[in-house]
């Protein structure tokens, strides 16, 4: 089974988004970070626990954030073993359309997409076939 992290720190944005998931994909699991600190120290933790087999885990991120933002938990992100990277795939979900943020996303190997904000079922469904 998959698991699905939003790390925003909008409450109202990951309320929105956790719910559209469970409509269209409701035998997921989703997890909401409402900053970098707390998502990144889950990330971590997950280091020291055996990786299950067949689980992908897909990663909503905000690039704007107080304190850390995006580009902060990828950089921190890049620093964990690869026992915990292969199993994610990070899509940058934003409200930022600059180019140059775009442009920068690509720079991160985790990076497998960028969408812009709101999340449908549209996009769900597209990003689960990456």
């Amino acid at each position: 089974m998959n698991e699905i992290f939003l790390i925003d720190d909008d409450h109202l944005v990951n309320f929105l988004n956790q719910e559209i998931i469970k409509e269209a994909y409701p035998q997921q699991i989703v997890n909401a970070f409402d900053n970098v600190i707390d998502a990144i120290e889950y990330f971590r933790l997950l280091a020291n626990t055996p990786a299950s087999e067949n689980s992908t885990k897909f990663i909503f991120l905000d690039i704007n954030m107080p304190v850390l933002d995006g580009w902060d938990f990828l950089d921190l992100f890049e620093q964990l073993p690869a026992t915990v990277r292969d199993q994610c795939k990070i899509i940058m979900h934003t409200s930022s359309i600059d180019p140059r943020d775009i442009d920068k996303a690509k720079k991160y190997k985790s990076v497998t997409d960028y969408i812009s904000k709101p999340l449908t079922p549209q996009i769900l469904a597209k990003v689960f076939l990456l």
